[in-house]
């Protein structure tokens, strides 16, 4: 009995180590299924909060990809700032506005100036003779129809109001040149900050990559350990843990990649001098 005994307990030894890691397992796996159900039930509300933004029903059906790709995008400084220059609207406003400051300039320039006016008058002269009574008209010219030339000239009294009236329009069209100047500072400002910003995730991106490459290959390692018995189940927990914390951050760094190139292309079509 007592061999019996010593070999129940050596048993139970034994198997004790391997019960821990399955109960440790469930007990990971229970936590990630909560985690799971929070995830979905928050990209539920997003998906909500999407729909009704593009003013659809909340039930509407929204696809989204199961990875994040990276963006094919090629950042030239020359041919960003001329697409910002040809085709951003508050440019192109402040051109518009510029152009009819000196054309008001103008005009009031002209109106400054003395009005000449040529111009024919046409008469219908009547037969009768009270028509030639009332007109005034001599018997002879009875049926004989009236052509009068006319010529006009008008005088401005108030050259001082136009004048004022010009510097006026001049300073109205500095002042809009001004803030196109101003304008074009503020976009390539804005636009130097994101490549920057588009550097510096390519560079994080890069070393994600790296990163999880080697925790890849050292967790095919662990495992290869775990089954001979020559390490334990929480190194290959934290291992895992490792891979997939490296994979989410490069998940994370690419979406921000991908924002920032649309809020590039957004600087080439939108006004972001106010935000």
């Amino acid at each position: 009995m007592s061999s019996s005994g010593g070999s129940m307990s050596s048993g139970m030894g034994s198997t004790a180590p391997g019960m821990s890691d399955v109960l440790r397992v469930q007990l990971e796996m229970v936590e990630i299924e909560n985690n799971v159900e929070s995830l979905l039930s928050d990209i539920a509300a997003e998906k909500a909060r999407f729909n009704a933004l593009l003013n659809r029903s909340v039930d509407f059906e929204v696809v989204v990809p199961d990875s994040i790709v990276k963006v094919d995008y090629l950042f030239d400084k020359a041919s960003s700032m001329r697409e910002i220059e040809n085709q951003n609207p508050m440019l192109g406003m402040l051109k518009e506005e510029e152009l009819a400051y000196r054309a008001k300039r103008e005009m009031d320039l002209k109106m400054s100036y003395p009005m000449f006016g040529i111009g024919l008058q046409y008469m219908l002269i009547g037969e009768s003779k009270t028509a030639q009574m009332d007109q005034g008209m001599a018997p002879e010219m009875t049926g004989m129809d009236m052509v009068m030339p006319m010529f006009s000239i008008t005088l401005p009294l108030y050259r001082n109001k136009y004048g004022a009236q010009q510097r006026e329009s001049r300073f109205m069209w500095q002042s809009a040149r001004e803030k196109y100047n101003n304008t074009i500072n503020i976009l390539q400002s804005d636009l130097f900050k994101l490549k920057q910003q588009l550097d510096n995730t390519e560079r994080k991106i890069a070393l994600y990559r790296k990163q999880e490459q080697l925790a890849r290959t050292t967790y095919q390692l662990v495992v290869q350990e775990f089954v001979t018995a020559k390490s334990d189940l929480t190194n290959v927990i934290q291992v895992q843990r490792q891979l997939l914390d490296y994979q989410l951050r490069q998940a994370e760094v690419i979406a921000e990649y991908n924002t920032i190139v649309a809020s590039i292309q957004k600087l080439h079509s939108f006004d972001t001098t106010n935000n």
